[in-house]
């Protein structure tokens, strides 16, 4: 698919400051300009985030009313349970918080919804079934912004709800006893995104304030919140939630607590994975750690990694990291077929000049496995996308979108096709009845192609700036790593080279020859360049000497005892072309 170039206009005289005030590359700091980080004391915070920098607690709403009621809970030996998500978020803050209560010798429990039979966020089935086990305290993380109906239930049970969510809220405001929500009437300096694990952990350290003689935390309770913190990088990064701000020092400081982690269900995870000997980067979390403590809930029941978690047993820590081995592998499989099936529906029943959203339906697909598949589709066609699995009489749906298009804002105006729907602005989850399967199939291509033009379906490669191949350095590289970590928001420095000739014999490798290996000389530089994916380019590369135009990342490949630069390249366009 042909993309679109945009670059990231100079600005020479910030960018001359910035670097002689910060002792940095014009480059690096040219690459904080294109990020929107546009003066010294920015940049300077950007560069060495500190965790004396998080936001104090109490600026959170009703933050002071929920850890007022949870000690009161404590004191009085009532019955705390925590009510949790399937997903990575909704499970690391599930942990952090039976740790967190735990610690301070609360009677608490936890419960996790199943994915298939209950679906997303409150229930009440759920609510009286742990008013029967004796709750008097029901503590959401990760869900329950909208859950004004259950909340209402569970007022009328006598349990006290205190929601904490990072959702955005409808106009309505469930009548909980307290919600703590950053985006809802929260001041304009509270860091609006932290994921729903940050919002626990933002719990967490008010309720070790109440734990506390002073405001500051006790010595105890603090190692804690540090150890903790490798469990909010887990949910941060696998919720795809902006890596700046308060998420970025979370990030940061947290991958190196996950790392070093004496956590049981931690370590035996990072086993599982090959990663106990490896600087851990938000890549790891997001494509090897991530996908294993989702598996159950995808495929199976997601409380055993809450277990995983919470237990202080290193031998079943061990057994179950093994069993979530197992489960990841098996989604893989599924997910290979799905995969095949949804793009075959989408090359031979879809016309994609006239579909400015796509919408596939199948009986035979896992609703559990569904997201990635979107995900993916819209990775390839550059289309929002909803994927929805259909049994008996209803559909889940999974939406994902493109930056361009607010997809829980078009969900929302299709309400009246839809059993429900939530979720964020490029992620979304919906039900339906099948019968309205085609009508919201219509409506929302409508709403889509009145809200998008044709440049929107075109998918966007942003260039953080335009270089030369004498520019680049094994030094330069090691600088630009202080941009880490990398993800949602903050994403690997892309960088566009023109006027490159490929020189010597372009090869095909991998397995199956997916990829291409080449190089590319500017001048007296030569570099070799690594296409991931483009193996079926062959042809238009292997015309020796043929000039052309690269956009690229630029990284150091330790191959052999050797260490070479190396350019990964996102795209190729060539002069004649």
């Amino acid at each position: 698919m042909i993309k679109r170039w945009v670059f990231s206009p100079p600005n020479k005289p910030l960018q001359a400051e910035i670097a002689s005030r910060l002792k940095i590359s014009p480059l690096l700091a040219h690459v904080l300009i294109s990020r929107g980080i546009v003066d010294v004391a920015s940049a300077r915070s950007f560069l060495q985030p500190q965790i004396g920098a998080l936001g104090d607690p109490s600026l959170l709403p009703d933050i002071e009313k929920a850890s007022i009621r949870i000690r009161e809970a404590i004191r009085k030996g009532e019955k705390i349970v925590i009510y949790g998500d399937y997903d990575v978020d909704g499970l690391s803050a599930t942990a952090l918080m039976y740790r967190c209560l735990k610690l301070v010798d609360a009677q608490v429990g936890y419960y996790i919804p199943e994915r298939l039979e209950e679906g997303y966020g409150l229930n009440a089935d759920a609510i009286k079934k742990l008013k029967e086990g004796g709750a008097n305290v029901i503590l959401t993380v990760d869900c329950g912004i909208n859950a004004c109906r259950e909340a209402d239930i569970a007022r009328t049970y006598g349990i006290d709800l205190i929601i904490t969510d990072h959702h955005r809220p409808g106009q309505e405001i469930p009548n909980a006893f307290a919600v703590v929500n950053p985006k809802l009437h929260a001041a304009h300096h509270v860091f609006r995104d932290l994921s729903g694990v940050g919002i626990a952990f933002k719990l967490a350290w008010a309720i070790g304030q109440h734990f506390s003689p002073q405001k500051k935390v006790s010595l105890e309770f603090k190692d804690f919140l540090l150890s903790a913190v490798g469990l909010v990088a887990l949910g941060t990064i696998a919720d795809v939630v902006p890596l700046r701000g308060e998420n970025r020092i979370i990030t940061r400081y947290g991958l190196s607590a996950l790392q070093h982690t004496e956590i049981p269900g931690l370590r035996a995870l990072l086993d599982a994975a090959d990663l106990s000997s490896t600087n851990l980067d938000a890549f790891h979390v997001g494509y090897r750690l991530g996908p294993r403590l989702n598996a159950p809930g995808r495929i199976g029941k997601a409380g055993i990694v809450v277990e995983l978690l919470t237990t202080t047993c290193k031998e079943r820590a061990m057994e179950i990291a093994n069993f979530l081995e197992q489960e990841n592998k098996r989604r893989q499989e599924i997910q290979v077929d799905i995969m095949a099936s949804a793009r075959k529906k989408v090359m031979h029943e879809l016309n994609l000049d006239e579909t400015a959203a796509i919408v596939l339906a199948d009986q035979a697909w896992h609703p559990g496995i569904i997201g990635i598949i979107a995900s993916k589709i819209v990775e390839e066609f550059n289309r929002p996308t909803v994927m929805i699995a259909v049994s008996d009489d209803i559909g889940h749906g999974s939406a994902r979108s493109i930056p361009a298009f607010h997809i829980l804002e078009a969900l929302e105006g299709c309400k009246n096709k839809l059993l429900s729907v939530g979720g964020h602005a490029q992620a979304a989850g919906l039900k339906i009845h099948p019968d309205n399967i085609d009508e919201f199939r219509e409506m929302l291509n409508s709403m889509t192609s009145q809200r998008l033009c044709k440049t929107d379906l075109v998918p966007v490669l942003n260039i953080d700036a335009e270089v030369t191949l004498s520019m680049l350095s094994k030094a330069l590289v090691t600088e630009l790593a202080r941009l880490a970590p990398y993800g949602e928001g903050n994403p690997v420095p892309l960088f566009a080279a023109t006027k490159l000739k490929i020189v010597g014999q372009p090869r095909r490798i991998g397995s199956k020859g997916q990829h291409l290996s080449f190089y590319v000389r500017q001048g007296d530089v030569a570099i070799r360049a690594v296409a991931f994916g483009m193996g079926e380019q062959m042809d238009r590369i292997k015309q020796n000497g043929r000039a052309c135009s690269l956009a690229f990342t630029v990284k150091i490949n330790n191959w052999m005892d050797s260490e070479q630069l190396e350019l990964e390249v996102k795209d190729v366009k060539f002069d004649n072309e």
